[in-house]
C-alpha cells in the first residue's frame, strides 16, 4: 500500500519538477545539460514529497505555491550531491547506478552544475511570489518565511556546516571522531534539508511558530534515522542495490555511527529515534488524522528501506 502511495507521489513530483527545469538552449547549454541530467538520475524524492505531505497535513490548498518550493528543495539536494561526488570531495564516479555529473562532464562542469543548481533553486522558490496577490499579506509572510527557512537549514549553519565537519573529520583518524561530532555531522549534513522540506510545508500552510518547532523536532529525528540507516546500508548493502559503491566507508577508514555503537545499537536507535517521530507527529492535532497516516507510513519505510 505505502509503496504505491510512495511510487504515486515519485511521479507526480518528478512531473512537478520537470516544470522549472532550464532549457538547454544557447552558450550555457552544457551547464544547462548538467543540471538537468543530475536531477533526471533520480532519487527518492524523499524531501519535496515530505513538503507536500506535511503542507497538505496542515491543510494547505494552494499548491501552486507549494511547487515551486518542491522542486527548489531537490534542486538544493541535487547540487549537495554533485559537490558531494567531485574528486575533492567524495571522488565518487557512480551516482545511483549512473555516471555522477562530474564523471559524465568533467569536473569543472561537475562543480558549475551544483553551483547553478543551488542559484537556481532560489530562482525556482521566488517563482512562488507569481501566485501572491499584492494585498494577500499572510501568504505573503509565509512564503517570505519559508523562504528564510531554505536559505538557512542550506548555509553555513545547516547543510554546509554539516558538511565541512564531516571533510575535516576524515582528515582525523577514526579513533579520535567523538559520538558528539558524528551527531553535528548528521544533524546538519543530512537533517536539516530534512526539517527544511517539513518546515516549508507546514510554514506555507500557515503553521503557527510553535507548530514549527514541534515540526523540525519531527524532522530532525527522520533526518537522524535516515542517516544511521545510510551508515547501515553501507556495511550490509550490495553496490548493484545501493547504486554506488558499498563498504566504502570501511575502506577509506572513515568513523560512522555504526563503527562507533556497532551494528546491532545502530539498528535498535534506528528503530527507537523514528518511533519517536512517530509519537511526536502524532502529538499534532493535524497528525493524528487521516492525513498524517501517510506521513507516518512514510516515515517507516524510509527507516526500513533496502537502498
Amino acid at each position: 500500500m505505502i509503496k504505491d502511495i510512495i511510487a504515486e507521489r515519485v511521479k507526480e513530483t518528478d512531473a512537478i519538477i520537470e516544470g522549472f527545469l532550464p532549457e538547454e538552449t544557447g552558450f550555457a547549454r552544457t551547464v544547462r545539460e548538467a543540471m538537468n541530467y543530475s536531477i533526471h538520475v533520480g532519487g527518492k524524492r524523499l524531501r519535496p514529497i515530505l513538503m507536500q505531505e506535511v503542507y497538505r497535513m496542515f491543510g494547505g490548498s494552494r499548491e501552486d505555491i507549494l511547487h515551486p518550493f518542491m522542486a527548489a528543495i531537490e534542486m538544493i539536494h541535487t547540487y549537495s550531491l554533485c559537490h558531494d561526488d567531485l574528486p575533492a570531495m567524495d571522488n565518487d564516479m557512480l551516482r545511483r547506478g549512473k555516471p555522477s555529473t562530474h564523471a559524465k562532464f568533467g569536473e569543472a562542469m561537475g562543480i558549475l552544475a551544483g553551483d547553478g543548481l543551488l542559484n537556481y533553486a532560489f530562482e525556482t522558490a521566488m517563482k512562488a511570489f507569481d501566485s501572491v496577490k499584492e494585498d494577500d499579506a499572510v501568504l505573503t509572510w509565509n512564503v517570505i518565511r519559508s523562504l528564510r527557512i531554505l536559505a538557512d537549514k542550506a548555509g553555513i549553519y545547516g547543510m554546509i556546516g554539516g558538511q565541512v565537519a564531516d571533510v575535516e573529520a576524515e582528515d582525523q583518524p577514526a579513533e579520535d571522531i567523538t559520538m558528539d561530532r558524528i551527531g553535528f555531522i548528521h544533524e546538519n549534513k543530512t537533517a536539516a534539508m530534512i526539517e527544511s522540506s517539513m518546515m516549508i510545508g507546514a510554514a506555507l500552510a500557515g503553521a503557527s511558530p510553535e507548530d514549527l518547532d514541534r515540526v523540525e523536532k519531527i524532522g530532525s529525528d527522520i533526518g537522524l534515522a535516515f542517516q544511521i540507516r545510510d551508515d547501515i546500508l553501507d556495511v550490509t548493502g550490495d553496490d548493484k542495490t545501493l547504486g554506488k559503491p558499498a563498504g566504502s566507508d570501511e575502506r577509506n577508514g572513515k568513523a560512522t555511527y555504526v563503527s562507533l555503537v556497532g551494528y546491532e545499537k545502530a539498528v535498535e536507535d534506528v528503530a527507537a529515534i523514528s518511533q519517536r517521530a512517530v509519537d511526536l507527529l502524532e502529538e499534532l492535532p493535524q497528525g493524528a488524522g487521516v492525513k498524517g497516516q501517510v506521513l507516518k507510513e512514510l516515515i517507516r519505510s524510509l527507516v526500513n528501506r533496502d537502498r
